[in-house]
């Protein structure tokens, strides 16, 4: 390669990675694996320019072009690393393989660790390989297998980090990890995504840190899990929610199609919308029900307020009626958090979300984000304990705010 392309390509990682640590903060040990490990390496189909931009990058894509694998955001990488707390001489298993993360984990772990990526895919692990070996990362084990069992043959491990999209926490991954280890999971939470590390005490995992980060979705076994559906509300309209919640799709379609009352919560947000991650979990567990309401085109209905997409607003609902949050340009540039509620029950249930929007606003507004305890399905022990509890097929999940 000409000199003049590796000083190009030099600047473009450089500028990269200046980016990201402007965005997260993060320890020495990860500033210094983001500057050492080639991104473009790990994009051969892509240019240069894209290779070093903060974007996730899809790099292979099912039939009906959904995503099934990626080369994710340099500035999300960066936050789980930091989220995982890795330390030279480690042993990591990486759950959904790319390349790049396990590149920047051999550069944490040092020569004294290792470092094990496994894919349900064969042809992201070729892939895997391929751009590992390029990058001169050899020592790192890449392998076919279905993440949801991890992979026992070379546990335990001090650390697991999970790259897909996890509507489980099967007992594979704890069992596999050392007392007192770590796992960072991008969880499904009531068709919320949060990026959550924990810590396993032998018995429970504990949440230490939480950040409103998604993945592509997960493949294999752990793809039959309880994952979210969605309900085509009306045209344009559809309302996403966790299969162990129930809704009666025909009385949705029926309130949203009769008249509205709109409520205003006298709750502004800035312009950033840096809260609203913290009030969409909230609502999700302080609401006896909770989903994503998305509006890709409401054009057939003009009376509909905008709803915000891909990312949906967050919407509860009662037997035959539906609330949800909309937003209001206010006289500056932020926005007011408004409610918008259809059918018979439409008063009761916008004076609710207005409610506990306001509750949020006072109270938990800038505070922490709460604690996600996590307990063995089978044990059944999170069932007397107060707090939101959400029941996956392997584990119980207790979320609790301080």
């Amino acid at each position: 390669m000409p000199a003049s392309a590796e000083a190009s390509i030099a600047l473009l990682h450089t500028a990269l990675v200046d980016l990201v640590l402007a965005k997260e903060p993060v320890s020495v040990s990860v500033a210094a694996a983001l500057r050492a490990v080639p991104r473009d390496l790990f994009l051969p189909d892509a240019s240069t320019e894209e290779a070093y931009k903060d974007n996730a990058v899809v790099t292979k894509r099912d039939v009906y072009g959904a995503p099934l694998s990626s080369v994710s955001r340099p500035s999300t990488v960066a936050a789980m690393l930091e989220q995982l707390q890795v330390e030279p001489g480690h042993q990591i298993l990486e759950i959904g393989s790319g390349g790049y993360n396990a590149a920047l984990l051999a550069e944490l772990t040092g020569p004294t660790g290792h470092v094990t990526t496994v894919d349900i895919d064969q042809a992201v692990i070729r892939r895997a390989r391929a751009c590992l070996g390029a990058a001169g990362y050899t020592d790192v084990t890449a392998l076919i297998n279905d993440g949801h069992f991890g992979f026992p043959l070379r546990a335990p491990y001090d650390r697991i980090v999970v790259t897909v999209n996890a509507p489980d926490i099967p007992p594979a991954w704890t069992a596999q990890l050392v007392t007192g280890g770590r796992i960072v999971i991008p969880l499904q939470l009531r068709g919320l995504l949060r990026t959550v590390g924990f810590t396993w005490d032998g018995e429970i995992l504990t949440s230490d840190s939480m950040r409103p980060y998604g993945f592509v979705r997960v493949q294999g076994a752990g793809a039959r899990a309880s994952s979210p559906r969605m309900i085509r509300i009306a045209d344009g309209i559809h309302l996403d929610l966790d299969d162990d919640q129930d809704a009666d799709p025909d009385a949705l379609r029926g309130a949203i199609s009769g008249p509205s009352h709109t409520h205003s919560t006298g709750v502004a947000l800035s312009p950033a919308a840096d809260a609203l991650p913290s009030l969409d979990l909230w609502l999700a567990t302080v609401q006896p029900t909770y989903g994503r309401l998305h509006g890709t085109d409401t054009s057939a209905r003009p009376e509909l307020p905008l709803l915000p997409t891909p990312v949906g607003v967050s919407a509860c609902w009662s037997d035959d009626s539906l609330a949800y949050l909309t937003f209001t340009p206010t006289g500056g540039t932020g926005v007011e958090i408004g409610v918008v509620a259809h059918g018979p029950d439409r008063y009761r249930l916008a004076d609710l979300l207005t409610y506990d929007v306001r509750v949020w606003d006072a109270e938990r507004r800038g505070g922490p984000d709460p604690t996600i305890r996590v307990y063995p399905t089978a044990a059944g022990r999170a069932s007397a304990l107060p707090g939101r509890l959400l029941t996956k097929p392997s584990a119980q999940l207790l979320i609790t705010w301080d």
